[in-house]
């Protein structure tokens, strides 16, 4: 085999796992100015400073770029609740307001992964991810926000027992009642601010779960 010389000092791999990072990075730049239906390979590779070429070294195809980018969002949103859980007291009302407060400052801190999650149910590859990570939320209210539980650093599912039916479903219209409302917020279509919108979703959030 013939050896892949290192390039200013920066190895092959690491300039491929770089190239891809730009790609994703571009992606969601694309998608915060123009939204993921003017989505291309071409908007995508320019917009890197690549060409087509090193976007397809990374990506089969915009639906697998777009799995891998909205997948990142959830990861890094999961890894902060759960961190900010293992932080509060643990109480429900401050574990509810914990998670809603990161959920809404999450996506607020960058429009472009706001635009992406808000667009996501008229995108079949990104509706699926958010179906899945509905149900893994889902399955975090319910481990979380009852009087009973204790934040965990590990994974919250599966569940280590099986939750109460009417508990779950109360969790899985919570979550897609919070998703609705959020992203009806982050249009500017909700007149509250910032400590308004949290409140008002942690009281009925707790209400539904308890």
């Amino acid at each position: 085999m013939t050896a892949v010389r290192p390039y200013r000092g920066v190895s092959a791999e690491d300039r491929r796992a770089q190239r891809r990072e730009k790609v994703k990075s571009a992606c969601l730049d694309v998608v915060g100015d123009n939204g993921v239906t003017d989505l291309t390979v071409e908007a995508v590779s320019a917009r890197a400073g690549l060409t087509k070429r090193y976007f397809y070294e990374g990506f089969a195809d915009l639906d697998a770029l777009l799995a891998e980018v909205i997948d990142d969002i959830f990861t890094e949103l999961l890894a902060e609740i759960l961190a900010a859980l293992d932080a509060t007291d643990p109480t429900v009302a401050h574990r509810a307001h914990t998670i809603v407060s990161l959920l809404i400052d999450f996506f607020q801190r960058d429009v472009r992964r706001a635009r992406l999650y808000v667009e996501a149910p008229g995108q079949p590859t990104l509706r699926a991810r958010r179906d899945v990570a509905f149900d893994l939320y889902t399955r975090l209210l319910v481990e979380h926000l009852h009087a009973d539980s204790t934040p965990r650093r590990s994974e919250p599912w599966p569940p280590t027992t099986v939750p109460d039916r009417r508990r779950a479903l109360a969790a899985l219209i919570v979550v897609a009642g919070v998703t609705e409302a959020m992203t009806a917020w982050l249009r500017g279509a909700v007149e509250l601010d910032r400590h308004e919108i949290v409140d008002e979703i942690t009281r009925v959030m707790i209400a539904a779960l308890e």
